[in-house]
């Protein structure tokens, strides 16, 4: 904190996020809060348990007294969607006593993540080479197979069900013919049972694989887009253009889409709301006092689009593709790309508290 972060997050459903408590998470939170920052989480569950898993983190900001941002805000699996509304109360009633929460979401109804995820946590303690000599285990397999309900219709775990035509691998590095393929697809393609390919496929890439998982509702992403407590947040990993396989086609088109779709065509939203959404609401959430607003004496990260044609125009069948409608990207000042032609010059920042 004394370095300049801005605070901390948590990713709970990852290794080893998933094995820390409540009250580890208030501890660290507390160091944080003396330094003037915020707690951020990936929460413990975005399914079955998408309720609790809001209320330890409202739980955390409360006893650890900081802001707290819940991160990508979804409820994952079609038995779950009915809990979004919910959600946002609970957000809304957190506020009402005094929290500063928020939430960010991206435009989409599909998620990405890397496919160990899809296993109990357990299979993951000790690191990458005992999850890869459990899942290579017969008696093991069916240990995991027997404990994910549903296991050969589909694969139930905390962030939601999800059927095996729903799960798409978007990159990997050994496999790459199954790069934009289901698991359904691969499954048929080595003659086995879906759970069994599923892990057969992970041996092969030594553990290591991005998957896809389309597990939200529409409307459910157009309500949470609508709340005044939601910015827009792409969760999108940084890649070169044109690489990464089949990457979730946010990596391209999250912010265009937003004010394309969710703005102009479907009005779910004001074009002035969504551009603070993507803006201001993000900048004074982590406290950037010269960014976010256009203004005298401000930094100068400026976009200029054309709000009758801007959209995404990446796809998940083809996602390396530049949206529409913007003219001009300036950077701290300098124009980086102009037209569709980037420009030669670095003028990023690395920006501290």
């Amino acid at each position: 904190m004394e370095d300049g972060a801005f605070g901390i997050s948590s990713g709970l459903i990852y290794t080893p996020g998933c094995f820390g408590d409540t009250a580890e998470l208030v501890a660290l939170s507390e160091v944080v809060r003396d330094g003037g920052g915020i707690y951020a989480t990936h929460m413990r569950g975005e399914g079955a348990t998408l309720e609790t898993s809001i209320a330890e983190a409202i739980r955390i900001g409360e006893e650890a007294r900081l802001p707290v941002q819940i991160s990508h805000l979804k409820a994952s699996g079609r038995e779950n969607w009915g809990k979004m509304a919910r959600a946002l109360q609970m957000i809304d009633e957190a506020r009402a006593r005094g929290l500063a929460v928020t939430a960010d979401i991206y435009p989409y109804i599909a998620s990405s993540t890397t496919m160990t995820t899809l296993f109990p946590a357990w299979t993951l303690e000790g690191g990458m080479e005992r999850f890869l000599a459990r899942i290579g285990d017969p008696a093991t397999r069916r240990r995991i197979i027997d404990e994910v309900q549903g296991g050969r219709e589909g694969w139930s775990r905390a962030n939601g069900s999800v059927g095996w035509d729903e799960i798409v691998v978007s990159s990997c590095q050994n496999q790459k013919q199954f790069e934009g393929q289901t698991v359904a697809q691969i499954a048929a393609a080595m003659g086995q049972d879906p759970a069994e390919a599923m892990m057969n496929f992970l041996l092969a890439e030594e553990g290591t694989a991005a998957i896809i998982l389309f597990m939200m509702s529409e409307e459910n992403v157009a309500r949470g887009l609508a709340h005044p407590q939601v910015m827009i947040g792409s969760d999108s990993l940084a890649l070169a253009t044109g690489q990464g396989g089949k990457p979730h086609p946010r990596t391209y088109g999250t912010f265009p889409r937003v004010l394309g779709k969710y703005v102009r065509q479907d009005k779910v939203i004001t074009l002035s709301d969504g551009v603070r959404k993507m803006t201001s609401m993000a900048a004074a959430k982590l406290g950037l006092g010269d960014r976010g607003v256009l203004a005298e004496g401000k930094a100068a990260d400026i976009t200029i689009f054309d709000a009758a044609t801007v959209g995404d125009r990446a796809t998940f069948a083809d996602p390396h593709q530049f949206p529409d409608g913007i003219d001009y990207v300036i950077v701290n000042g300098q124009i980086v790309v102009e037209h569709g032609v980037q420009h030669p010059v670095l003028p990023g920042q690395v920006l501290t508290k």
